[in-house]
């Protein structure tokens, strides 16, 4: 077995593909108004528990590249740099781009980076460290079928590497037969949409289904492959409130090896928990968030979530599988014509492990 997870070794590179670019409406959004810009730029201050404490910066660009087309969203470009006190930096690229009143969707993004990771693992007396080096492409494209459902597919190449660091990340390479290595995916994916707006719903619905390949003929030492499920429900119960829930599952065989198998904190599922410590055949997670912005810019959150983390069938589970998380956060809207907000969270979860979460836009 060896480790690799391609377009998922960085929380980072998740969220702002997913977070950022990734959101889907049918909606048109305004992209510049009188009192508004079609550029954004913020500082970034993170504090993850797979990243570890540092800063950055991301700059975004909204545009319509049809400026007759009154259907589509805006599009974007973004680019992102950050950099941690684990000496662990990261850079990513990415587009969303609207076709044709809402048609087609294409994304793009390159992500460069290195974390270093420090992982508490069961039968180890101590943290083991090393260093995963990540270079990626991706390009997904989506089609409109009918009213609101979508049919896509993505694909990508990922070059990893991994250095040694302390003298237990060599027993630990040994164990879990880690390499480098340099491969390609592709994935069919299935999506509803009926969400209100790209990056900020109030009402409706997002599910996607999600079926992703690795196989050895695109390089991968050990193929293997995993379906994911997800359900986004927002709802309104007053101005300027929303309440967001999410259904997420992730399945893989069982004879996946571990560079296939699903992981607590990756993405927002859970937020709590460090990506890559946890990991199991299959994962489900149940989440609550509860947003509520006070003034036109000011706004807090506080979310809540489940999740069974087990292998096999899911008569496996039991207490052992089972992992909360829970939080608050703060929100400040930075751009209020394409409702971008700036979010600081903080999540409990087991066992004493917890986190601080910071960047632009929601969590889902």
């Amino acid at each position: 077995m060896k480790i690799s997870n391609p377009f998922g070794i960085s929380l980072l590179a998740l969220f702002f593909v997913s977070s950022v670019f990734g959101a889907e409406t049918n909606q048109a959004d305004e992209v510049e108004t009188e009192r508004g810009s079609p550029w954004l730029a913020a500082p970034l201050v993170v504090m993850n528990p797979a990243f570890g404490n540092g800063f950055g910066a991301v700059g975004l660009y909204f545009f319509k590249p049809d400026p007759t087309d009154t259907v589509s969203p805006a599009s974007t470009l973004g680019l992102v740099g950050l950099y941690s006190d684990t000496d662990s930096h990261f850079a990513g690229l990415f587009s969303q781009i609207y076709l044709k009143e809402d048609l087609w969707r294409v994304a793009a993004g390159a992500i460069n980076g290195k974390i270093n990771n420090e992982f508490n693992v069961e039968g180890f007396s101590r943290t083991v460290e090393f260093s995963t080096k990540v270079n990626a492409v991706f390009t997904r494209i989506d089609r409109r079928i009918a009213g609101n459902y979508f049919l896509g597919t993505r694909i990508g190449v990922v070059d990893m590497r991994y250095i040694e660091g302390n003298a237990l990340s060599k027993i630990y390479f040994n164990l879990f037969n880690v390499e480098d290595d340099l491969s390609g995916q592709f994935a069919l994916i299935g999506f509803h949409d009926s969400r209100d707006d790209v990056r900020y719903p109030e009402s409706g619905n997002y599910s996607e289904a999600t079926l992703s390949f690795i196989p050895e003929w695109l390089g991968s030492a050990e193929g293997y492959h995993a379906l994911e499920l997800f359900a986004n429900q927002y709802i309104s119960p007053r101005e300027r409130q929303v309440l967001a829930l999410r259904a997420f599952g992730r399945f893989t065989p069982s004879d996946t090896p571990y560079s296939g198998l699903s992981t607590l904190g990756r993405q927002s599922d859970l937020r709590g928990y460090t990506s890559g410590e946890k990991l199991a055949e299959n994962l489900i997670t149940l989440q609550a968030e509860y947003r509520w912005f006070f003034t036109k810019r000011m706004g807090a959150v506080g979310f809540a979530g489940i999740s069974e983390l087990y292998n096999g069938s899911i008569g496996n589970i039991n207490k052992d599988t089972f992992y909360p998380s829970a939080g608050l956060g703060l929100r400040y809207m930075l751009n209020e014509e394409n409702k971008m907000n700036f979010r600081f969270d903080y999540a409990w979860g087991s066992n004493d492990e917890s986190g601080f979460y910071i960047g632009v836009g929601e969590s889902f």
